[in-house]
């Protein structure tokens, strides 16, 4: 006999194994969609912030209208706030000393 076959207990905890993993899985990689992307600087305050975004989005944008209202490129953008220090990253809760830029 070539072929397995599971007895009737084994195929129904196979089974609810299977859906474990599937729910955790799922539970895992929703979660890690979660929070929003808040740009850090250590020691740095929030019109720092402020005029560094503004910078950055009047450099990567066509005019000043299209950097007032975000319409910049946002790679350029964020490539522009890391080389002034900042970094970016996903928190679930806002954290202290994080800035939302255009996102």
């Amino acid at each position: 006999m070539g072929g397995s076959t599971l007895v009737p207990w084994a195929a129904a905890r196979l089974a609810r194994a299977v859906r474990a993993g599937v729910i955790v899985t799922m539970f895992a990689g929703s979660a890690a969609g979660c929070g929003k992307f808040y740009w850090t600087k250590p020691g740095s305050t929030v019109g720092e912030f402020e005029r560094d975004s503004d910078a950055c989005a009047r450099q990567t944008s066509e005019n000043p209208t299209a950097a007032a209202n975000g319409a910049v490129d946002m790679k350029a953008y964020r490539a522009c706030l890391t080389a002034r220090g900042y970094i970016r990253r996903q928190h679930a809760t806002p954290p202290t000393d994080g800035y939302r830029g255009f996102e």
